[in-house]
């Protein structure tokens, strides 16, 4: 959290959020057109070249102290209760940073009945949040992220998601050349095929639909799952959708 205390500091009741909101659908991955309320999380330990939500934490680029907020968790949970869909993701950023104080979160909305759903780049190990979780979509990055392999890919973290009946592995690729970084990384960690989801960097309708149209035969023929964006389909790059 060093290099965010120039702009806010969290107590230990509170969270470090850039918004919350929802009800909305959720876009990628497993639980794509699900109705979803967000909770997403500022700080980020990498920088990626594609990050469509740098604004969480790119201080080069906008204003952190206008961008994020302070929260108290008890505040948070009755904005999320308040918002009628039975899945709340939790994304960033990426919100392993602030696992400790999430627990309590997760623990009431859990007890709430809602379903949790944690968007993670695999970097930082869950903790406590491990048994709370319903599901983990981990989105190891690539070298398309320009991202060194040493913080990008943290081994020993995977390998603990790996063993979580609850993850699943999400990876953005660029071209379908990128494909081979992730038969490696799927080797690796010795995931069956069903657990694993690809998805199109993209942030326009064109892009999206052109990237799943060249990603669709390599996909399918390693019998993997392939998602879209369904957010940028519908509503573009639109912020809080």
């Amino acid at each position: 959290m060093t290099a965010y205390r120039g702009v806010l500091r969290p107590g230990a009741s509170e969270l470090l959020v850039s918004e919350v909101f929802g009800p909305t659908l959720q876009g990628e991955g497993p639980s794509a057109g699900r109705a979803a309320v967000f909770l997403r999380l500022g700080m980020c330990n990498l920088a990626c070249a594609w990050c469509d939500t740098s604004y969480t934490w790119d201080r080069s680029s906008h204003d952190l102290a206008a961008e994020l907020r302070t929260t108290a968790v008890v505040d948070l949970v009755r904005d999320v209760l308040s918002r009628a869909a039975p899945l709340v993701v939790v994304t960033g950023g990426e919100p392993l940073l602030q696992r400790t104080t999430l627990l309590s979160f997760v623990r009431a909305v859990s007890a709430a009945g809602r379903r949790v759903e944690f968007e993670t780049s695999g970097s930082v190990a869950p903790g406590g949040l491990a048994t709370l979780v319903d599901r983990f979509v981990v989105s190891p990055k690539l070298s398309n992220s320009r991202q060194s392999e040493r913080a990008r890919l943290r081994w020993g973290v995977l390998h603990e998601f790996a063993a979580l009946r609850s993850t699943e592995f999400k990876f953005v690729v660029s071209s379908p050349s990128d494909l081979a970084e992730v038969d490696e990384i799927a080797a690796r960690l010795a995931l069956a095929p069903q657990r694993i989801w690809v998805m199109p960097e993209g942030t326009t309708r064109e892009a999206v639909i052109d990237g799943l149209a060249a990603l669709a035969p390599g996909v399918n023929r390693r019998g993997w799952s392939l998602s879209g964006r369904m957010h940028v389909l519908l509503w573009g790059n639109e912020r809080a959708r």
